[in-house]
């Protein structure tokens, strides 16, 4: 396999790496999540972390399949432990957004690069990372919204927990 790539330059190439390693240590972090929510007795959020989690996987697949199109091997030999330890619902939701909005930024980073290179297939790419990021905050920040509208009380965490394992049926 090449290490270098007729139509993706090494700036590319590494974005792109790192955009498969985020999108891997992404699906670890909501695997450890949906764990930790299992755990505590939280079965609807659960099941809806594990979806996320899967849909990690999809997403790195993608940037995945750039560099395998171009001849370059995925590399993710970096990858980190993710947390592992919660104190809440409300602390799951909001570790779920301030990680999306950091993946948000390095998606946009992507796409700027590829964009100031006129590298259009990877400007598509960005463009389509950049839409999944839109409505990944999207969710997550509903999901928050209803926690400031309702409160924290156990009876509204339960009734949102079943809320979640609605939507992760959906």
């Amino acid at each position: 396999m090449k290490t270098k790539s007729e139509f993706l330059s090494e700036t590319i190439v590494k974005l792109l790496q790192y955009r498969v390693e985020q999108e891997e240590f992404s699906y670890r972090i909501y695997l450890a999540m949906s764990q930790w929510l299992e755990s505590k007795g939280y079965t609807g959020a659960a099941k809806l972390f594990k979806n996320y989690s899967d849909e990690e996987l999809v997403h790195a697949d993608k940037a995945k399949n750039m560099l395998l199109a171009n001849g370059i091997r995925p590399n993710t030999s970096g990858l980190a432990q993710p947390k592992q330890d919660f104190l809440s619902l409300p602390d799951v939701l909001i570790s779920a957004l301030s990680h999306e909005k950091e993946i948000t930024n390095q998606c946009y980073a992507l796409t700027k690069a590829a964009h100031d290179e006129n590298n259009f297939m990877v400007v598509e790419l960005g463009f389509w990372f950049c839409k999944e990021q839109a409505e990944e905050l999207n969710k997550i920040q509903s999901l928050l919204d209803r926690l400031e509208a309702f409160g924290e009380e156990p009876s509204m965490l339960r009734e949102l927990d079943e809320e979640m394992g609605d939507i992760a049926k959906a």
